[in-house]
């Protein structure tokens, strides 16, 4: 059914510049569309007049752009660039999506992809400033009783009107830009430096559910299939340790009524450590994983306790009541506590929510943090590729920065996360080992990209992806025997 789906989203029009390479067991259908797509865009070119160099088809004939000037023609190219992620109101719709995962270095990502590729173009807060996490489709899974979370009905494409640019302004600067070349500088999309592609850099996407709500927003196929997807991924147990001691102390020295109640609701509030945490957790894996449990699925699962629970309200405390007996509601809610950043951590799940979806696994750029803090030109790089765009100012890029490392100091850190039993650890993982074994096996059978890991030594990718199960080598085709 994927492999349907990607040949009708073959059949909207390309993005000029578009840098797509053929992945293996690429369908011949496939390749034929994207033949048709390039005789479009060099078609579009003839009839306009225009120069633009498409990276597709950089030897094709061309007129001077800046005999024309900014004037209708060359504004015409710059609007069919944009396509179809221009709404009815004129606004430009999301492009790329900075995923996740949350506490694997995303901040720090997100401001070098800002900074390094300038095709991406941030969206905006409700003062209009520049914001990174849009939240639009969050679906709130570390509240646990704060149950009106993202509940806004703002439809998504009215919601746009107050945080993304007109594309009437966006075309007019990419067509002012394409207005400065000429027969000896043809224009290419692909290394302009025109902000054209609005990113939200929304970490807590990387959870059940949030892909299908992203693709009900994207109703046209041509419109799915200019997305792109980043996801930064890191040691399971660190990323889980990192969330606790990270939620655990958000709201300290804040103070006030307000952020106390924020406090209560948030999944840490019901543990005083991270070994207490894990220790409940593991305990309840059995019960989760059974046949009906939170895992089998979990997006849903966890959009019914917000759903039912949002009804009423208990004048007592506070909480929500709904539909659900206390008992019942008590133990909906403890197992989201336990299990709603697991659920996060479940990497192989998460991505095939979004390809049942109806989005392609070659749409995915997965990349180790310790790659990006590492070598985060390099980083950018594969970031930009993905995109279908080029980078700059790579060379200036010293070891990337985390954002939030050192917020916890070490010994708070320790405290916070208490003396862990090492049963504990090796349920954890092992609960764990098949998601990220299906990470290689969405790499090989399904074109899944992953950084760091063709393209390096060996030894370096066992470093970046050292989380990884050891085992046979991982190449493709030890993935297809399993």
């Amino acid at each position: 059914p994927r492999a349907k789906m990607w040949e009708s989203m073959e059949e909207g029009a390309p993005l000029l510049g578009e840098r797509r390479v053929k992945p293996k067991g690429t369908s011949v259908t496939r390749v034929a569309a994207l033949a048709v797509s390039a005789l479009g865009t060099a078609a579009l070119i003839a009839v306009v007049g225009v120069s633009v160099m498409s990276a597709r088809n950089p030897g094709a004939a061309r007129e001077a752009v800046s005999e024309l000037g900014a004037g209708s023609g060359v504004t015409e190219i710059a609007r069919r660039a944009l396509g179809p992620m221009c709404t009815e109101d004129d606004r430009l719709m999301p492009t790329v999506f900075l995923i996740g995962v949350e506490k694997c270095g995303t901040t720090s990502l997100y401001d070098d992809m800002i900074s390094h590729i300038p095709a991406l173009r941030p969206m905006h807060d409700d003062e209009g400033a520049p914001a990174k996490e849009m939240r639009y489709f969050d679906t709130g899974g570390r509240f646990v009783n704060m149950l009106k979370w993202n509940k806004d009905p703002t439809p998504f494409r009215e919601w746009l009107t107050r945080h993304a640019d007109t594309c009437a302004a966006v075309a007019s600067s990419l067509a002012n830009e394409m207005s400065a070349h000429g027969p000896e500088d043809p224009f290419d999309m692909a290394a302009s430096r025109t902000q054209r592609l609005h990113v939200d850099g929304t970490p807590a996407y990387f959870n059940a559910g949030v892909g299908a709500k992203i693709a009900e927003a994207y109703p046209r196929p041509e419109q799915r299939r200019r997305l792109r997807f980043v996801a930064t991924v890191c040691d399971p147990e660190t990323r889980l340790k990192s969330a606790f001691t990270f939620f655990k102390t958000l709201y300290n020295g804040w103070g006030g009524e307000q952020a106390e109640l924020w406090e209560k609701n948030l999944y840490t509030h019901y543990f005083a450590t991270y070994a207490d945490w894990l220790a409940q957790t593991v305990a309840a894996l059995p019960q989760a994983s059974a046949p009906g449990g939170l895992f089998d699925n979990p997006g849903a699962q966890m959009a019914e306790t917000l759903d039912d629970d949002a009804e009423d309200v208990d004048d007592a405390n506070g909480e929500s009541v709904g539909d659900l007996g206390r008992k019942e509601r008590a133990e909906r809610r403890r197992m989201k506590n336990l299990f709603n950043e697991v659920v996060k951590t479940r990497y192989e799940s998460v991505l095939r929510e979004y390809l049942d979806a109806g989005f392609s696994a070659d749409q995915f750029l997965v990349l180790p943090n310790s790659y990006y803090f590492e070598r985060p030109a390099d980083a950018l790089r594969d970031i930009a590729s993905h995109v279908g765009v080029d980078a700059r100012d790579l060379d200036a890029i010293g070891d990337a920065a985390h954002a939030n490392a050192g917020r916890v100091e070490a010994e708070q850190r320790a405290r916070l996360v208490g003396n862990v039993r090492e049963r504990d650890r090796v349920a954890l993982r092992e609960h764990l080992r098949p998601q990220l074994e299906g990470l290689r096996k969405l790499h090989c059978e399904e074109g899944l990209k992953m950084a760091a890991w063709h393209g390096v030594r060996e030894e370096e990718r066992d470093r970046y992806w050292s989380f990884m199960p050891k085992g046979p080598a991982g190449d493709c085709e030890t993935a297809r025997a399993s």
